[in-house]
């Protein structure tokens, strides 16, 4: 993808020699562990969100209550 800049101050063409000789951003390193991070704490506030929105005969169903729920978030 290229971008066309127009600078019509009185550095455009230091600007356009400097720009021009940039070489191309192909192996830009990935931040795989905070995509990782993100990826799992869409999940935990996933799983949070259906469980608060349980009612209290079904949380007490699979043994927890409401009060249980804050602790449960820092253990997942």
């Amino acid at each position: 993808m290229t971008t066309a800049t127009f600078n019509h101050g009185a550095f455009a063409k230091f600007g356009a020699l400097f720009f021009a000789h940039q070489a191309a951003r192909t192996g830009a390193p990935r931040h795989y562990g905070l995509l990782n991070a993100f990826r799992r704490w869409r999940e935990r506030r996933s799983a949070m969100a259906e469980l608060a929105s349980l009612s209290d005969r079904e949380l007490a169903d699979i043994g927890l209550t409401r009060d249980d729920l804050p602790a449960l978030y820092k253990t997942l």
